[in-house]
């Protein structure tokens, strides 16, 4: 059975295929965090989307540098926090209209 590819943002790429430099991460983190907004995918999809965007810094060859790395993996960090602090800011919604 194959595996089928993950979607995590093709417009990002600015080179070559995969990820090259810390403003693609960026912006797959960016489009993850719209997508969550716009309603498109839920909140356990996208945060799973951005677990699986630090793995793949975390394992990629264009990441061994350690401040490189680190930078990727604070940038995914923030972006969780964001996605976490938009959660908090709808279930508050919900339970005011009940």
């Amino acid at each position: 059975m194959a595996r089928k590819n993950i979607y995590l943002g093709k417009r990002v790429d600015t080179r070559k295929k995969g990820l090259d430099n810390l403003r693609e991460v960026k912006g797959i983190a960016e489009a993850i965090l719209r997508d969550y907004k716009a309603g498109r995918i839920s909140y356990r999809k996208a945060m799973s989307r951005l677990n699986l965007l630090e793995l793949i810094v975390s394992r990629d060859s264009d990441f061994q540098k350690r401040t490189k790395k680190k930078k990727a993996r604070s940038i995914v960090d923030k972006f969780r926090e964001k996605l976490e602090a938009l959660k908090k800011k709808r279930s508050k919604r919900k339970k005011r209209r009940k």
